[in-house]
């Protein structure tokens, strides 16, 4: 009888998740309150943010890096007790344990804030800050899995089926991009003898997905420190960011699937022109992504009914998706033109690119923030009818209603502009 089963199998990629783990990380730092401000006399209130920047997985760890943002709101030791606000930005780097993690596989965190003081000097001009930042850490990996979908073909035969809702992965690879830029050195500082160290990171700030490609975009931050054309020999620092574009193939990729980037500096290089005035950077960058998207899928999660049937059985964990849901939102803002640009005549083009900066998941719906780069290219209103450039980055926020949220899940976010009108005022700046 058992020989008469009939069993319906479907290969699956799906993305398991391997270990998830918390720690926390203690911060502390001094700061100056910036001048002209005045010292302060007593913290009035204050508010924190806190982001991921960095990620790096290793075998069984990993490390995590980023930036806690606090705003202090605090009456000054001045006779009429004015009210004044200062910003400071502390960075972090903590690891976590999670047993099975290894190079390769994607990480997914939410940090919080969990704990803030402050110690103020007694002449008000210095604060201690410190801070417990918590972190959940998730590891996770793409498998392979043969599923069952269907079992028939024996009378009596009692099927248990369970419809779940989870990230298959569509495809995913790796491009590689040569970046070549020249950075010059501003007047102010002097030209480049030899260049002694440096720094470079690279992060994405955009990605699109189109038929079959994912465009990724991003910048590399490079910060060279070196040896000046000088009698003395000083030592100076010279801050570059450069962008760079590039697209990887996966068959099957459409609008509206979901992207995980990934982008390393595999190789940096820097050449001084003969005058010092100039550096030319060039580096190679591994850009991997991967595509999924959100399937309904019925699997067979228990057979009975039917002497002598064993079932074997294999337990994963999914990412199951508890809900989604698309919001647009509408977003105005002024620019005014800068001083050292001539006024606006008419507008010949524009671009604009929005990148992510913080979800928040709260009982019932998901938070959204982030910012807007605005590119505008425009004829001056000016005899000769140049042509000029501005920019502009402007931060967003708004919330998508999702029934299932609760603090504590995690929100994967895809945000894209679909349309961008530009007006010109009267006065035409």
């Amino acid at each position: 009888m058992i020989d008469k089963l009939q069993v319906t199998k479907r290969l699956l990629r799906l993305e398991e998740v391997v270990g998830e783990e918390t720690a926390q990380a203690v911060v502390s730092q001094k700061f100056d309150v910036p001048k002209p401000k005045p010292p302060i006399a007593n913290i009035v209130d204050f508010a924190t943010s806190v982001s991921v920047t960095e990620t790096t997985v290793l075998s069984n760890k990993v490390v995590v890096k980023g930036t806690v943002g606090v705003v202090i709101i605090y009456e000054a030791q001045v006779p009429d007790q004015a009210v004044h606000v200062v910003r400071f930005e502390i960075p972090f780097s903590t690891f976590v344990d999670v047993p099975g993690a290894a190079p390769g596989m994607t990480v997914v965190t939410i940090p919080r804030v969990e704990h803030v003081s402050f110690d103020v000097s007694p002449d008000g001009k210095q604060v201690t800050i410190r801070v417990v930042v918590g972190i959940v850490v998730r590891v996770i990996r793409s498998v392979q899995l043969r599923i069952v979908t269907g079992v028939t073909g024996v009378p009596g035969l009692k099927v248990t089926r369970e419809l779940i809702r989870a990230e298959t992965v569509l495809g995913e690879d790796a491009a590689q991009v040569i970046v070549r830029d020249v950075v010059d050195v501003p007047e102010k500082k002097p030209p480049v003898r030899a260049i002694i160290d440096h720094v470079a990171t690279a992060a994405i700030t955009a990605t699109t997905i189109v038929p079959n490609k994912v465009i990724v975009r991003g910048t590399i931050t490079v910060r060279i420190i070196y040896e000046a054309v000088s009698p003395y020999q000083t030592v100076h620092v010279l801050h570059a960011t450069i962008p760079f574009e590039r697209f990887v193939d996966i068959e099957g990729a459409m609008p509206g699937m979901t992207v995980i980037p990934r982008v390393a500096i595999e190789f940096i290089s820097f050449d001084v022109s003969p005058n010092g005035r100039a550096i030319t950077v060039r580096a190679v960058l591994e850009i991997f992504a991967k595509v999924t998207r959100v399937e309904a899928i019925e699997i067979v999660t228990d057979v009975s009914g039917v002497p002598g049937l064993k079932v074997r059985r294999t337990r994963i964990r999914l990412q199951e998706i508890l809900g989604e849901a698309t919001r647009q939102a509408i977003v105005r803002e002024v620019i005014d033109i800068p001083d050292e640009k001539p006024p606006v005549a008419s507008i010949l083009d524009t671009t604009a690119t929005v990148a992510v900066t913080r979800t928040i998941v709260l009982p019932g719906k998901v938070i959204v923030e982030g910012t807007i780069t605005q590119r505008i290219v425009y004829e001056a209103a000016v005899p000769t009818q140049t042509v000029h450039v501005v920019h502009a980055t402007f931060p967003f926020s708004d919330f998508v209603d999702i029934p299932e949220a609760e603090p504590g899940l995690i929100a994967r976010v895809s945000v894209s502009v679909e349309h961008i009108s530009v007006e010109i005022t009267p006065q035409g700046d």
